[in-house]
């Protein structure tokens, strides 16, 4: 599963939460939850540990760390009726249905069922599949449909945020950012199939 594919599920399951709690907030940080255990999991587990472990769904990928995160959660909840934590959460558990984390009890139940693996990954691995992602059309048409969705939701944010911008060349100097940062991912892609 692709990192902006889980996002994906997390707006979804945010969109849903933030129509019960009334808080627009709480997309975010779900989407945010869907995608922490591999902005976590994979630098440590194929940089940091890559002499011991080299594995990408390690500590954040398991029930440990979930479950105290939803204990915090809970609590939180409980006693300030705040809901940020309860869709980091929930966002997380999406990661790890959407990963079948249950095929893997061993990383899934650290440390309860005995040390974490040693894998052998190449050393470049973690750099492969970042350029395979990059090239994946459905992460690109889920970063089309995230940004919409985000766009949607948090319109008067951006309505602010482009009024405030009232120099009709700082906006030409946006619109221009803009377009070359897409020139240049294109330009990168295109430059990763050759």
């Amino acid at each position: 599963m692709y990192l902006l594919a889980h996002a994906m599920v997390g707006i979804l399951i945010g969109m849903v939460l933030a129509a019960i709690a009334g808080d627009r907030r709480v997309v975010a940080v779900a989407a945010l939850g869907a995608v922490l255990p591999d902005l976590i999991d994979k630098p440590l587990g194929h940089i940091i540990l890559a002499g011991t472990v080299n594995y990408g769904r390690i500590y954040f990928h398991g029930l440990t760390i979930l479950f105290l995160i939803l204990i915090a959660a809970l609590l939180l909840y409980h006693y300030r009726r705040r809901i940020g934590l309860l869709a980091l959460a929930a966002g997380m558990a999406s990661h790890q249905f959407l990963d079948g984390m249950w095929r893997h009890p061993i990383e899934w139940f650290w440390p309860f069922l005995g040390p974490l693996p040693r894998y052998d990954y190449s050393g470049g691995f973690l750099w492969d599949a970042i350029l395979r992602e990059l090239t994946q059309p459905s992460e690109w048409l889920f970063f089309i449909l995230i940004a919409g969705l985000f766009a949607v939701l948090y319109r008067q944010e951006l309505k602010a945020a482009l009024v405030r911008i009232t120099c009709p060349d700082a906006r030409r100097m946006l619109v221009a950012g803009v377009g070359l940062a897409v020139v240049t991912v294109l330009i990168v892609v295109g430059l990763l199939r050759l």
